[in-house]
């Protein structure tokens, strides 16, 4: 059955790579009048992505067309009728840059503008000012482009505070991070994948090591298709300038928070050099309160919980690698990542129990539950990549080699004391074993003539781990080991893809279109009750994008794409795990993978020194995946993880962007959607819905030139799940920077949620059930951040970050 899935797979994708290449082959383009050019930076010589090239007709100014760059700053305006234009070169942080006495005199004719060099905007102070005017969120054709570096208000943190004031992202006071209303998205580091989970790797990377973050909600078939919510890469800074570069930064805070982290790069000649490490240490004290009623057997239990809990993240790594330029055409690179990731949980909470049956009522117990629990392990990745350039323009193949491994390990104790302080009960449970993965691609990428270009290759992934777990329980004043809850399971996955796409324009209309095939292997092994559950599935993954060039600055964008969020490993385990004396948990392996079907359409405008953007949106989820809970004992709940249905999202973004004054620059965010889930549930149909909105305000205040003030604002209106609903909650923070020392040198003091108004509260309830939760962190929370860059280190302009698109391990 594999073999013919794999045949049929080859050819689904080689038959649509052909058609393609049939009807728009070479000689099939009519020729045009075309105008041609590429656009740098004049400081850096480094290309521009997305500058506006408008062509205006000299009689009348009035718009003919116009369009924008690409990854390599070139464009390429086709179609023009004879006549006399001038042409306008624009992008936001430069001086415009106009081209008079523009002659088209036949319709085969073609005017190569050569390279284009533009300046510094004339209103920026200084080369660091330049810099800063780079839009807080860009957005662009296919992603949103979060600039690291004007978010004062995250500098200390991590890439999950970055992306709190970011369109399409929710971020709980957990650090739980949601695309557009999804938990499954793709996470990649410069475009590769890494082995741990989404929200882990978010908390882990510092803010001060991150140069952007890319928002794709609609990736190309050329990406991975794994996670239905879309993909978030984390950009790191590099530097490929001669010499040695540097750049440091110690970091403090309330509630012990320190740590610190450096990055060096060395270039000479056809090589570059870095090495990059980090450690920080993140408490997050707080208090948290629980109410929770089970019905079982005729007899109700009341549970409700009050006290002190503390969430604390140690992470360290280091990183690094070199490129080689072979020659001109030829590149090779090696990269490395290793590190060490804990997050500890602690709680002492005073426990009040009340049983109700018939016409009896308990007196009210009282115990103490003292909590402690922890979740982290090693991990390293191996990276290699070699690219050859053919003599044409863009003609190009590359090749890819990656493996990342961790050893994961989680251990979680649960004690109830009684009013003597005497240990009543208790359960203590562990979760250990590793994971790797082998991945390799190839890709190709080939111009057809004119704008258009075929992309294709393949891509093969191999992910083996193992998961035992063991639970304790308190007997005799020990704990001792229950053999029989034990399980050893095995995870193996092997998948084998291949993609195709096509992209062009005609006029001011620019097109791509992607089909990606995948074959899906995958066995499951229980070793306690010997049981096998196996995958031997075929998918197709089509996307499309479309883009309109309007006159003005003006454009029009819309993209549809079919991805999948496949079920992580401990969703599919089929036996019973304590996660403390409360809460237990139980796979599905008969869980289907989420498909959605994802349509959107944007606009976008610029002025010379503002920018508006708006986006509509409409996701169909198919086998919607929830945590389901029902009772499983008295004062017990069970989490298990069943496909409920469809959910729907229909809504719309908005940004604008703009200074106020020479001193005060503001950017204004708004999602807005309508949420509705159907589906079974407990063998009971069910609908809910609820209409979601955020809003989000950044204030920068430039005090003096070296001086600078930011004030956040942001909001996430409450939202229901298929049991329940997440309450809404909002917070302000502030930062402050100093620039010292020619800018070498700054600091940088911020204060998080100013006001304390920062919670997650939840509901669920069921029949048989009611459980309610909230979580307060203590705050507010200071932290001072001190930076240092050597030789100026200074980040290239207009360089793509995610050409390299993987997928998310621990999906199976």
């Amino acid at each position: 059955m594999g073999i013919k899935r794999i045949v049929l797979l080859l050819t689904t994708v080689l038959l649509f790579s052909t058609t393609l290449m049939k009807a728009e082959s070479p000689e099939s383009i009519e020729k045009e009048g075309v105008v041609k050019g590429k656009i740098y930076d004049g400081k850096t010589k480094a290309p521009i992505e997305y500058a506006t090239v408008a062509i205006y007709k000299k009689e009348d100014d009035s718009v003919v067309t116009g369009t924008i760059t690409d990854e390599k700053g070139e464009f390429k305006v086709k179609g023009l009728k004879p006549g006399s234009f001038y042409i306008v070169v624009s992008f936001l942080g430069y001086d415009n840059k106009r081209f008079d006495d523009v002659f088209v005199k036949s319709a085969r004719e073609i005017i190569d503008l050569g390279s284009i060099e533009l300046g510094a905007s004339s209103t920026a102070i200084d080369e660091i000012e330049v810099v800063s005017e780079r839009q807080s969120v860009e957005y662009k054709i296919d992603k949103k482009v979060v600039s690291v570096g004007k978010q004062m208000t995250s500098a200390s943190l991590s890439a999950v505070e970055v992306l709190e004031n970011v369109p399409s992202i929710r971020v709980d006071i957990e650090g739980n991070v949601s695309l557009r209303g999804s938990t499954g998205f793709t996470v990649l580091i410069d475009g590769k994948p890494t082995v741990m989970d989404p929200s882990d790797v978010l908390r882990q990377i510092p803010a001060s090591t991150i140069e952007n973050i890319e928002i794709i909600t609609n990736p190309s078939a050329k990406y991975q298709p794994d996670g239905t919510g879309g993909i978030i890469n984390i950009v790191t800074k590099k530097n490929r300038m001669q010499g040695v570069q540097g750049l440091f930064n110690l970091k403090g805070g309330s509630f012990g928070m320190y740590g610190g982290d450096f990055l060096l790069n060395y270039r000479k000649n056809k090589f570059n050099f870095n090495l990059g490490g980090d450690y920080n240490y993140r408490p997050f004290p707080g208090t948290s309160y629980s109410e929770r009623s089970t019905t079982n057997n005729d007899t109700t239990t009341i549970i409700k919980s009050n006290g002190d809990s503390d969430r604390e993240f140690r992470m360290m790594g280091l990183r690094g690698g070199f490129d080689w330029d072979i020659t001109d055409n030829d590149v090779f690179t090696f990269g490395f990542r290793v590190g060490d990731f804990k997050m500890e949980n602690s709680s002492l909470l005073d426990y009040r129990t009340i049983v109700m049956a018939d016409n009896y009522e308990s007196d009210e117990l009282q115990e103490l539950s003292l909590n402690n629990g922890q979740r982290g392990g090693n991990y390293y990745s191996l990276t290699t990549n070699y690219t050859h350039k053919f003599d044409q323009e863009g003609h190009e193949i590359a090749a890819q080699l990656n493996y990342r491994y961790r050893d994961g390990d989680d251990t979680s104790e649960n004690l109830l004391q009684d009013a003597s302080r005497a240990v009543t009960d208790g359960t203590k449970t562990t979760e250990f074993g590793p994971s790797g993965r082998w991945e390799m691609r190839l890709d190709y990428v080939k111009p057809l003539g004119g704008d258009k270009r075929l992309e294709a290759g393949f891509q093969g992934r191999r992910s083996i781990s193992q998961d035992e777990t063991e639970l304790f329980i308190w007997q005799d004043g020990g704990f001792v080991e229950q053999t029989d809850k034990g399980n050893l399971t095995d995870y193996d996955r092997n998948i084998m893809a291949l993609y195709s796409t096509f992209n062009g324009t005609y006029g001011n209309f620019g097109y791509q279109i992607g089909l990606r095939g995948e074959y899906t292997y995958r066995d499951i092994t229980t070793k306690r009750d010997n049981q096998n559950y196996k995958i031997d599935r075929l998918d197709y993954f089509p996307t499309l994008h479309l883009s309109y060039q309007l006159p003005s600055d003006n454009q029009i964008m819309g993209s549809y794409s079919r991805r999948i969020d496949r079920p992580r490993g401990y969703y599919l385990e089929p036996f019973v795990t304590w996660e403390d004396m409360f809460n237990v948990r139980m796979g599905n392996p008969d869980l289907l993978p989420e498909y959605i079907d994802a349509y959107e359409v944007g606009y976008l405008k610029s002025w010379d020194k503002a920018q508006l953007s708006m986006e509509g949106y409409y996701r169909v989820k198919h086998n919607k995946v929830e945590r389901i809970q029902t009772v499983y004992d008295e004062g017990i709940l069970l989490t298990s993880f069943m496909n409920v249905g469809t959910d729907y999202s229909l809504g719309a973004e908005a940004m604008f962007n703009t200074p106020l004054t020479k001193w005060w620059e503001i950017n204004i965010m708004g999602d807005l959607y309508n949420y509705r889930i159907e589906g079974f549930k407990n063998d009971q149909s069910f609908e809910t819905s609820s209409f979601n909105w955020s809003s989000r305000v950044s204030n920068t205040f430039k005090v003096r030139k070296n001086m600078q003030l930011q004030l956040d604002g942001n909001y996430n209106s409450a939202t229901v799940t298929a049991q329940g609903r997440n309450e809404d909650f909002y917070m302000i923070n502030a930062a402050y920077r100093l620039d010292m020392m020619d800018r070498k040198l700054s600091a940088v003091l911020q204060v998080r949620d100013l006001f304390n108004t920062g919670q997650m509260v939840s509901v669920s309830e069921d029949p048989g059930f009611y459980n309610y939760s909230e979580r307060r962190r203590n705050a507010p929370m200071f932290s001072f951040t001190l930076s240092y860059r050597l030789n100026n280190f200074a980040q290239k302009r207009g360089k793509r970050g995610g050409d390299n698109s993987e997928g998310m391990e621990e999906e199976f």
